[in-house]
């Protein structure tokens, strides 16, 4: 046959789409395999999944009970909403924190570039100096109160020696 006669390019033309359309086949075939075996993986991870809750649920039917029981799911709905609320607070001030000392960290590099270190020390040693004044001011009066109970208790020792002697002279003279 020659394959330049009509029949020929006919004949040719039939087997290409042949071809072609086996090749179609063959691609929709290799196309929705991945699906299919998406759709198996899933449905097997689904199973797995199903399969250790429920096993774990009849291992321990207390908590199966707790989780069913209205009261108590209600109980633990409150109780996970209280700590996330809690959990996104502390994140929230940790976060204004951090931005907060982020923005204060010019102005304090500022500071410390404007004013020199000795008006910062001699501040430091005005405040030492001061904090030991008062402490030596306090070490007086707690020696003056000391003083004071010292001549109070002395003065009572008098009071009761001469109650005592007293007492002891009215006795003898009878």
């Amino acid at each position: 046959m020659n394959p330049l006669t009509p029949t020929g390019i006919s004949e040719r033309m039939q087997q290409i789409e042949g071809t072609l359309s086996g090749v179609g086949e063959k691609m929709k075939e290799t196309a929705t395999l991945p699906l299919l075996e998406a759709r198996s993986l899933s449905d097997a991870i689904t199973a797995n999944v199903q399969n250790s809750v429920h096993a774990w649920i009849d291992a321990h039917p207390i908590f199966a009970w707790i989780l069913l029981h209205p009261l108590w799911s209600i109980g633990i709905a409150i109780f996970v909403l209280w700590l996330a609320f809690s959990l996104l607070t502390a994140l929230v001030d940790a976060l204004v924190q951090l931005i907060s000392s982020i923005l204060k960290l010019p102005l304090t590099g500022f500071k410390r570039l404007l004013l020199p270190r000795r008006f910062a020390q001699s501040d430091s040693s005005q405040r030492l100096i001061e904090v030991l004044d008062r402490l030596e001011a306090l070490r007086q009066e707690q020696d003056d109160l000391l003083k004071q109970v010292k001549t109070m208790l002395a003065s009572e020792r008098n009071v009761k020696e001469r109650a005592v002697s007293s007492d002891q002279t009215l006795s003898a003279k009878r």
